[in-house]
């Protein structure tokens, strides 16, 4: 390691926190939960979410920061320390790097959608816009490859000049997107409940009639807990390397999974009004928050206003979560070929780049990229296979390879004798156990 990498570390357990949320929020809350909670019966199906978070979710969690504070390096560092050089191990930490350059490969040019909603919906652009049109013209975005490019590059741009500067760099910029974040949240919820009521959200968040789950909806519950907290990636294990040592590492994953989960249920009661209120039609792809959102936005008083702030909190909550799957790739770079982190961030970011350039052209752009389907592939094989492979061999390396003695050394003595007992048990065999059921439900053999 090059003198200008030595290892920095967050500068108190609040800015670790907050970075580690906005890790984990992202697209996932603001649209997935609420579509997947709202899918499977509202109240009942978040309190078996809320059971399966703090099952399968928060014990991995605790797990890579463990490992990473530990190794105090990055996830493939990590797995090579911890596992001394054994050959298997370092490829788990490699598929955690590949993750993550895959993922922010196309999750930043659909990032870079929230960009464009959010300019024309400040200036007006879309206050004629009508629900027969709309579908149109995001067809017309997306298909758009000199768009499509361009806001994909300035994202990348925003991201890698925060990561850049390190965990100073990245502490600076979420003390001030994640507070933004939940107040326009906060904010957008008011606009919905005054404008469309509130009486059928909380009837049908608290309705809590267990009946109406079924297997599908715990194993989606299951399944989103794992996802949500950008597990199987490697930035847990990045960002717990930086982590001090007497910052209590249990205490900071309840933190981080409560807020994460706050803000997701602070989402639905953003949705849902305007979804009962205008008997929307609601489907699972992300495209409805470009198509029929920025229509019912638009209707309102203000509503160009009120729509570049509802675009401006999902790029605001993309940035938290690029800004974290660039971190475990420049500190790869950086630690493994001894690049300091300039050069670095410049590599790891140009590769990302490159990648989603590829993946921006084939929304429609280019008959050869259009055939090659890059980002609807490299979806599916994170999503299906990397993400939760990776997760479980995690939780399985902490609970069966790695020696007692050095997980324990990262536990207080109090958190060693009230919490390790009930942990060790869940990171052995029952957060592997659900994450193995939900690959193999993701595959079809339930």
């Amino acid at each position: 390691m090059s003198d200008t990498t030595q290892r920095t570390q967050w500068s108190s357990s609040l800015g670790f926190i907050i970075a580690c949320v906005g890790s984990a929020v992202g697209l996932g809350n603001i649209w997935k939960f609420p579509y997947i909670a709202y899918e499977n019966g509202g109240g009942a199906f978040v309190t078996i979410y809320l059971l399966a978070i703090f099952l399968v979710g928060f014990p991995i969690i605790v797990a890579e920061m463990v490992l990473g504070r530990h190794a105090k390096l990055n996830s493939y560092g990590t797995f090579k320390k911890l596992s001394k050089d054994n050959k298997f191990w370092k490829a788990v930490g490699l598929l955690c790097i590949f993750s993550a350059t895959a993922i922010l490969s196309f999750y930043s040019v659909v990032a870079g959608w929230t960009l464009d909603y959010f300019w024309n919906s400040l200036v007006g652009n879309f206050s004629t816009m009508t629900f027969e049109n709309s579908g149109e013209r995001f067809g017309s975005f997306v298909g758009n490859g000199y768009k499509q490019v361009f806001y994909h590059t300035l994202f990348m741009i925003f991201t890698a000049f925060i990561v850049l500067k390190g965990t100073k760099g990245i502490e600076k910029a979420v003390k001030i997107l994640l507070p933004v974040l939940g107040a326009l949240v906060l904010f957008i919820a008011g606009v919905s409940f005054y404008n469309y009521g509130a009486s059928e959200t909380f009837s049908f968040m608290f309705h809590f009639d267990f009946s109406t789950i079924t297997k599908h909806g715990v194993l989606e519950a299951v399944g989103h807990a794992f996802f949500t907290l950008s597990l199987g990636l490697g930035c847990m294990i990045v960002y717990g390397s930086y982590l001090p040592s007497n910052v209590s590492i249990v205490r900071a994953g309840i933190w981080i999974t409560i807020l994460d989960t706050l803000i997701a249920v602070l989402a639905c009661f953003m949705m849902y009004p305007i979804i009962f209120g205008t008997k929307m039609e609601v489907n699972e792809s992300a495209a409805i928050l470009f198509t029929t959102l920025s229509v019912q936005f638009n209707s309102l008083p203000g509503g160009n206003i009120i729509a570049a702030l509802f675009y401006l909190l999902v790029a605001f909550a993309a940035l938290s979560s690029t800004i974290s799957l660039l971190e475990p790739v420049v500190s790869f770079i950086d630690e493994t070929y001894n690049i300091p982190r300039k050069k670095g961030t410049l590599i790891g970011s140009l590769l990302v780049w490159f990648i989603g350039v590829i993946c921006a052209l084939g929304n429609g752009a280019s008959d050869f990229f259009s055939h090659l389907a890059l980002m609807d592939k490299l979806d599916y094989i994170t999503s299906n296979w990397t993400l939760p492979v990776g997760g479980m061999l995690i939780a399985l390396f902490a609970g069966f390879f790695v020696s007692k003695k050095d997980i324990q050394a990262e536990f207080s003595q109090a958190e060693l004798t009230k919490f390790y007992p009930l942990w060790n048990i869940c990171i052995r065999y029952i957060s592997p156990a659900f994450v193995l059921i939900v690959i193999l439900y993701k595959l079809g053999v339930f």
